[in-house]
């Protein structure tokens, strides 16, 4: 049984993508959003079992609406995007237990990184 998973990116493009990929694998995107704030509110309203979350986002970045999510929802399950592999945002995503994937992914690294954010053994190479 697949996931109900929300889509948090400001690009519409890597949200089709997203959309497709994850569709493909079994999961349910029961809502998108394409800023921080409205991911936040979504994901209030819609409690996904889990939440792909870019990194850059208009109003704030996804870090930051990651901590929120851990501040006000403590089982919040988070897989981080990034269309960059800077050291910072790999560091931090470690501190926040979140995994993370790099623009542009395959199938495989998106499992693998939503079996880690779902807390089940994933297969190796994820960040």
């Amino acid at each position: 049984m697949g996931y109900r998973i929300l889509i948090v990116d400001d690009s519409p493009m890597s949200r089709i993508l997203l959309r497709e990929m994850l569709e493909s694998m079994g999961h349910q995107v029961i809502g998108e959003a394409d800023s921080g704030s409205a991911g936040l509110e979504a994901y209030g309203k819609l409690k996904p079992d889990l939440m792909t979350l870019d990194i850059s986002l208009p109003d704030m970045d996804g870090i930051q609406v990651l901590r929120e999510l851990r501040r006000t929802s403590n089982g919040a399950k988070v897989v981080l995007v990034s269309g960059n592999d800077q050291k910072k945002i790999l560091d931090q995503a470690k501190v926040l237990k979140a995994p993370l994937v790099c623009k542009p992914f395959d199938i495989k690294t998106l499992t693998g990184a939503l079996s880690i954010a779902a807390g089940s053994p994933a297969p190796g190479g994820i960040r």
